[in-house]
């Protein structure tokens, strides 16, 4: 019936490659660790010292800090970066590897999670940032 099935086959390979007929695995995955994330982050006592809406607390709000720059001090040298997904996913990982300079002498206890647990309170607060 086609001439050119090959181009046809290749065309429709690329259309759902580009555009999916669904979500797809990795947005699935995330948005179920997210949700996982938003339960961790409220019962393992992060909200007693950071705020989701800006509010100023004890440890820094964590409301639109995606893709800003900041300065951290690292190895008692101040530093410049990006949020992304890796700085947040280190600051709970090791919460005195960098802290933000103005929350230099603050505290953050260490965390109890498993890496599991941290990718998903890591999803939860890039999706809450995403919105």
């Amino acid at each position: 019936m086609f001439r050119y099935p090959r181009i046809v086959f290749l065309a429709a390979l690329f259309a759902l490659t580009m555009f999916g007929c669904g979500p797809s695995g990795d947005k699935a995955k995330f948005r179920e660790n997210a949700a996982k994330g938003d339960v961790l982050f409220h019962s393992s006592g992060c909200t007693q010292c950071h705020s989701l809406d800006g509010t100023p607390m004890y440890g820094p709000a964590l409301s639109a800090i995606l893709h800003t720059s900041i300065q951290v001090v690292r190895d008692g040298k101040t530093v410049s970066l990006t949020v992304d997904r890796d700085y947040i996913h280190r600051s709970i990982e090791k919460p005195d590897y960098e802290k933000l300079l103005q929350f230099e002498s603050r505290k953050m206890p260490q965390t109890q999670l498993s890496e599991e647990q941290i990718n998903q309170i890591t999803d939860y607060l890039i999706s809450i940032n995403e919105k």
